[in-house]
Parts: structure tokens; sequence; C-alpha cells
């Protein structure tokens, strides 16, 4: 059995919608982000940076394995069920290339903006220009590999799981705050309609409730 421990923010749905997808059982243990439970020292030990998603999974043969970090966490549910990342070749390769991506410049790029221009007290308009622009780029990126291949990676695959989350909330956050400077996303748009109207992705946006 997999134990879980997440919270209903971008970073914990892409684990749950992870195992929702691979259909491997498992048992979810809420740590809520609003009351710090992060940093108790018991997940300390099993999530060193105190971030979601964490795993472990007693169902190996040398015994329980922890794993933290989202995009960890993404691979190993991948490698262990066969599914959502190619073996070997291409589509492996830019599934992991996207994957780094969504974890690292696109997160960051949202949560940067995010910050600067919604939850800072003092606002530096020069900063929250150049943040804003630098999503903008961001979602251009996304935008021209989605109008080039229906999925990230070509088919459906861990680094639409990792993009989508972080998309899904942004991108109405960054079109109601900026107006015109984010253009129309008609590739966006689509790619994220799909994937939400996947059974397993709805299952998994609904775990846990907050």
């Amino acid at each position: 059995m997999i134990t879980l421990y997440a919270w209903g923010t971008s970073n914990g749905r892409k684990a749950t919608i992870m195992l929702e997808e691979i259909g491997l059982p498992y048992t979810l243990r809420p740590v809520n982000l609003g009351r710090k439970e992060q940093l108790a020292p018991d997940y300390l030990k099993i999530s060193p940076n105190h971030t979601i998603p964490a795993i472990v999974d007693d169902d190996t043969p040398e015994g329980p394995r922890t794993v933290f970090e989202s995009g960890a966490v993404l691979i190993y549910l991948a490698e262990k069920s066969g599914r959502l990342l190619a073996a070997s070749g291409p589509c492996r390769d830019e599934a992991l290339a996207w994957l780094m991506l969504a974890s690292s410049g696109f997160s960051a790029a949202h949560g940067n903006w995010r910050h600067f221009a919604t939850r800072a007290e003092q606002k530096i308009p020069a900063e929250i220009d150049r943040l804003a622009r630098e999503l903008v780029r961001m979602f251009t990126v996304l935008e021209r590999r989605l109008t080039e291949q229906p999925f990230l990676a070509r088919d459906f695959s861990i680094a639409d799981i990792a993009t989508f989350t972080r998309a899904r909330a942004a991108l109405p956050e960054f079109r109601k705050e900026t107006g015109a400077l984010m253009g129309p996303t008609p590739a966006i748009d689509r790619w994220l309609a799909a994937i939400e109207a996947r059974p397993a992705v709805q299952r998994g946006l609904a775990i846990p409730k907050v």
C-alpha cells in the first residue's frame, strides 16, 4: 500500500491525479498547510524540504521506500506502474524535459509573479511587470508546443499532469490581474479542457477536499 501525504494545492493534486490515473491503491494522509503540519518533526523525516506531496511505498521487495518532491513522486509512480512515462526513446526524453520545466521555470514564474502582484504588502511595479512578462513567456512556450502536439510529450504523460495543475490555476488568475497582457491561448485552452474531462483527473482534483 502507498501512503500519500498531500494537501489540496497544485503540487498535492499532481500526486492524487497520478494515483487515480494509474489505479494503484493508496491511503491519503492530509498535510494541512494552513496549520503548518508540513513543519512537524515526524513529517520532516518523510519530506526533508517540508513540501508536499510525498509518498511512502510499503509494497516493495526491499522494504518501505520514501519519495518526496512532486516531480520525483510522478517519476517513481510512473516507473512502478509502467504508465504515463515511456520506458525509453524520444517520448521519454520529452516527457522528462517538460516535467522539469513544469517543476522549475513555470512553477517559479507563476509563484514569483503571484507573490509580488497579489500578496506582497509593498507593490514594486517594475518587478511585477518583469515577472508578468516572464510568465507570459512561459505560457507562450506552452502554447507553441501544444499547437504542435496534442500533449506535451505527444501522448498524455506525467509532463501533462505536472503542468496541468499549475496552468489550471495560473491562467485565469493571470488573465484577471493583467487583462490584455496575456493574449489568446487556444491550444492551452483545448489541452486544459481535454485533461480536465478525464474521469481520473476529476477524481484526483477532488482529493483532498479543502
